[in-house]
């Protein structure tokens, strides 16, 4: 069964907020996750929001997904599309990023047009409003959480 997971980073006055969700074959939510990520810029939440949707996808052992995301900056520098300096502020997180996906053959990244990834965005949006209480808000399905990994791990 393949999973699709989507990922998000929003940015207001220097304020970062990151979202994600994972959907089963069937496209239902089986995890969301919202949270408030610190300071920094868009990009910065950009990748903030790909590594926790890794380090989720890891913790739940899901081992088929495609992982979605509306920036191609972020995707085209992890999966290799263009070039990466060696000055590159995030290059720690870039190369992270794709050491989890060479260790788990099945998790592809491709970009989406901003318009197929609402939910994430929304949940990125969501996660600003932690600025106020620095709290952040994971809704997990567990039943289905539970089938849809035993079943991915069950087909590979």
């Amino acid at each position: 069964m393949t999973c699709k997971a989507y990922f998000d980073g929003s940015c207001f006055l220097n304020y970062c907020g990151i979202g994600y969700v994972i959907r089963d074959s069937n496209g239902y939510s089986i995890y969301k996750g919202s949270a408030f990520a610190g300071r920094g810029d868009a990009l910065r939440a950009e990748y903030m929001a790909l590594m926790a949707l890794l380090q989720r996808l890891a913790m739940l052992r899901i081992r088929t997904v495609m992982i979605c995301g509306d920036s191609r900056t972020v995707v085209h520098q992890v999966t290799g599309r263009v070039n990466t300096r060696s000055t590159n502020r995030f290059l720690r997180l870039i190369l992270t990023a794709r050491q989890l996906l060479r260790e788990n053959p099945g998790w592809n990244l491709k970009w989406i047009p901003r318009e197929e990834n609402g939910l994430a965005d929304s949940l990125a949006t969501e996660g600003l409003s932690g600025i106020k209480n620095g709290r952040s808000y994971e809704t997990k399905h567990e039943l289905a959480s539970q089938l849809v990994v035993k079943a991915a791990n069950d087909s590979s």
